[in-house]
C-alpha cells in the first residue's frame, strides 16, 4: 500500500501574449493511478495573471489509452485579481486539488491536481493531454511538468464529462438537459455550472428537479456547497503578496453538488437567467474504483482518496 510519484514529462508549454493549444503524449507505467498533477513554473510580464494561475487555461483534456476521463471546457478566461473558473471546479471537488504560491508579481508556481482513480494495465500504457491557453499581454517563458500519482488506496473513479451548452435567453426560467454519457459507469457527485462572462447578475437560481420542488438562488446554492464560508481559494498578487485569498464566491460560476444522484435519466435543471447568454453545464461522474497493489515494496500507511466523500466535506454537506 502505497503513493507514488512518477515524473513523466517537462516541457516548455507555459502562457505567453499568444493562444495556444499543446498537445502531448507519452508512455508511462501501469498502475492504480489516482491523480494526475500538473505544475506551472515560470515567469510572466508584470501585471499578467494578477489571480488565479488557471485563469489562462481555457481547455484541459485528458485520455489514457483511448479513453477520455476528463473534459474541462472554461466559461471565460482572464479574469483579472480573481478566482479561476478550473480552480474553483478542482477545489470544489476536494479541499487540494488546486493551488499557486504567491512569490511575486512575475514568478509563478502553480499545481492543479485532477483526480482520476483508473487502473493502467502491467507495462506500457499511453496518456495524451490537450491544454489549451488563452493570451496573455505579455510575453511568458516557464515549464509545465506532468506527474502521475499512483496510490493503491484510491477508492473512487472520477469522470468529467463533456459539457452540456445552453444558449439561455435572459429572460427568466427554463429548462436544460444535462446529458451523460451511456457507457460510463458511476453516480452525479455534482454539476459546474459556468456562464461566458465574469458577471454575476445574469444567472440568478438553479433547481435540481429530482431533488427540489422549488427554485432555489444563488446564494442558496452557494451556502449548500461551501461557497459562502469563504470556501473559494485563489492566489492574487495584486491583493495579497503574502498568503492565499478566500472568497464567497466566483462571478458567473456555480457548483451544484447532487449527492451521488443516480443514473435512471439525464440531469434536468431549471435555470433562471436575466440575461442572454452561453451557458455550460459539465457532469462529475464518480464510481467504485478498486486500485490494485504492484509487487515493489511499499509504505504501510494507507492514504484512501474518495471524491465523493470529498465533495461532501468540502461542501460540509456530510455534517448537516
Amino acid at each position: 500500500m502505497a503513493v507514488r510519484y512518477s515524473l513523466v514529462n517537462s516541457d516548455a508549454t507555459y502562457p505567453t501574449n499568444a493562444a495556444s493549444t499543446a498537445n502531448a503524449g507519452y508512455n508511462i507505467a501501469g498502475g492504480s493511478i489516482e491523480s494526475i498533477i500538473f505544475r506551472f513554473e515560470g515567469t510572466s510580464a508584470t501585471g499578467d495573471l494578477g489571480g488565479d494561475f488557471p485563469m489562462c487555461i481555457s481547455q484541459l483534456r485528458i485520455v489514457l489509452n483511448g479513453e477520455s476521463f476528463f473534459n474541462y471546457q472554461a466559461g471565460y478566461t482572464m479574469n483579472q485579481d480573481a478566482p479561476s473558473q478550473l480552480g474553483y471546479f478542482l477545489n470544489s471537488m476536494s479541499d487540494d486539488r488546486f493551488s499557486s504560491e504567491v512569490i511575486g508579481d512575475t514568478a509563478k508556481d502553480a499545481f492543479v491536481r485532477v483526480p482520476v482513480g483508473r487502473q493502467a494495465p502491467p507495462g506500457v500504457s499511453r496518456l495524451e493531454t490537450t491544454i489549451a491557453l488563452a493570451a496573455t499581454a505579455g510575453a511568458g517563458t516557464g515549464t509545465l511538468e506532468t506527474w502521475i500519482v499512483y496510490n493503491d488506496a484510491a477508492e473512487t473513479a472520477t469522470y468529467v464529462g463533456n459539457p452540456t451548452s445552453l444558449s439561455a435567453s435572459g429572460t427568466g426560467q427554463e429548462e436544460v438537459v444535462v446529458r451523460l454519457p451511456s457507457n460510463v459507469p458511476g453516480v452525479v457527485a455534482g454539476i459546474l455550472v459556468s456562464n461566458d462572462r465574469a458577471t454575476d447578475t445574469d444567472i440568478t437560481g438553479f433547481r435540481v428537479v429530482s431533488q427540489s420542488d422549488w427554485n432555489m438562488d444563488t446564494p442558496y446554492w452557494r451556502f449548500l456547497n461551501g461557497d459562502m464560508q469563504n470556501g473559494v481559494q485563489f492566489a492574487s498578487d495584486d491583493l495579497d503578496a503574502n498568503a492565499q485569498t478566500y472568497r464567497q464566491s466566483i462571478a458567473g460560476t456555480y457548483f451544484l453538488p447532487t449527492l451521488g444522484l443516480s443514473r435512471e435519466d439525464d440531469v434536468r435543471l431549471q435555470i433562471t437567467t436575466a440575461a442572454a447568454r452561453t451557458v455550460t453545464f459539465t457532469p462529475i461522474l464518480v464510481s467504485g474504483f478498486n486500485a490494485q497493489e504492484g509487487g515493489q515494496p511499499r509504505q504501510t500507511q494507507r492514504v484512501p482518496t474518495n471524491t465523493s466523500r470529498a465533495i461532501l466535506d468540502t461542501t460540509g454537506q456530510a455534517d448537516a
